[in-house]
């Protein structure tokens, strides 16, 4: 009997099993069944989602539009990869129309030429956060650098005031700054704004109404722009201010450029300047010679072998022989009246041409 109840008991929990196991696929197929009649769209909304990781959807036509865009639009990057984000960061030559553009800023051909200078196109967030078109002019030298610089930025979700060329002011720098508008190329600063390289193209001064150039003598502050003074207390930790832990100093560090805001007693908080420019050539120097300066840097040093000294032959002159005893010639002495007669300069004696002999003579 035991052994009976046994078996009985087993046959009870298999049919069990089997009866939750029928149960349970006729529910789900009737949940499915129902999704399927009455809410298709939660279906077509998870189909979209393995058929777009399967294969990811091209944003070239999209990237495309954001090229044509003008600075300051806002533009719309959902779902873009990396590879594709990048390719709405970059440079051009200078066409026509931003050559029109920067005769109004104060460029010119003889300050720097157009063959120098790149126009450069990025992306940044505003104060809103939102992606927004920027543009810059700077040096060749650094096009690649800024392209990355403010991709960092972008992805970092870095915020950045305005980015437009100065025209926009009339080419107004103190306009631009006082609406903090942040710029690279730029004419007719002072010195101490590092009027040389932004004239080059070296330098990018970002978000420059929280971040103004204060200069501090001691006995006097100015503070440029004039706007700047609301943020000259930099013990507060303002919004947009840059200081050395801001991820800007980091970034711009990471892509070849040093901050201005930690020199003493002149702090250009808003000011990246660009240091892995080639050295400037004098005027003087042609293309040429400076090439074949960078090539013969670059060789190693070689150890000069000094050339064998050759003897000179010696060059034999004839001895000059001087008698001591008597004084040279004299034409004068000789008596011109037709006769023989001679005065010796040594012993005043006249000759008379008459030879005489001692009377002994001993060979």
């Amino acid at each position: 009997m035991t052994r009976k109840r046994r078996k009985l008991r087993k046959g009870r929990a298999a049919l069990v099993i089997g009866l939750v196991a029928v149960i349970g696929l006729a529910s789900a197929y009737g949940i499915k069944a129902a999704i399927t009649q009455y809410f298709p769209a939660l279906l077509e909304v998870g189909n979209e989602s393995r058929t777009a990781k399967a294969n990811p959807v091209s944003h070239a036509q999209d990237i495309a539009a954001i090229l044509d865009k003008n600075a300051l639009d806002q533009v719309s990057v959902s779902g873009f990869s990396d590879e594709e984000l990048r390719k709405c960061f970059v440079s051009y030559e200078i066409d026509d129309k931003i050559r029109e553009r920067l005769a109004k800023i104060g460029w010119s051909e003889d300050k720097i030429p157009l063959s120098s200078l790149r126009y450069v196109r990025v992306l940044y967030r505003n104060f809103d956060n939102k992606p927004t078109v920027g543009e810059l002019v700077v040096n060749a030298d650094m096009a690649q650098a800024t392209e990355d610089v403010f991709f960092d930025l972008f992805n970092h979700k870095y915020q950045i005031g305005k980015m437009i060329l100065q025209d926009a002011y009339g080419g107004s720098l103190s306009d631009s700054y006082a609406d903090n508008n942040t710029i690279a190329l730029a004419f007719g600063l002072t010195d101490g704004n590092s009027s040389d390289v932004h004239e080059q193209g070296y330098a990018i001064d970002l978000n420059p109404l929280y971040n103004p150039l204060v200069k501090d003598n001691g006995s006097s502050v100015s503070v440029f722009p004039m706007q700047g003074q609301l943020y000259l207390d930099r013990t507060l930790n303002g919004e947009h201010y840059i200081s050395a832990s801001d991820y800007a100093v980091e970034a711009f560090g990471n892509h070849g450029f040093s901050w201005g805001g930690d020199k003493k007693g002149l702090n250009d908080y808003k000011h990246f300047e660009f240091i892995n420019r080639p050295t400037p050539a004098t005027s003087e120097t042609s293309h040429s010679e400076q090439a074949s300066e960078q090539q013969q840097s670059a060789e190693p040093e070689q150890t000069p072998v000094e050339e064998p000294v050759v003897p000179e032959e010696p060059v034999y002159e004839e001895p000059v022989y001087e008698d001591p005893g008597y004084e040279e010639w004299n034409d004068e002495e000789w008596n011109d009246e037709g006769t023989d007669e001679w005065t010796d300069p040594g012993t005043g004696e006249d000759w008379t041409g008459e030879e005489t002999y001692p009377e002994e003579y001993t060979e």
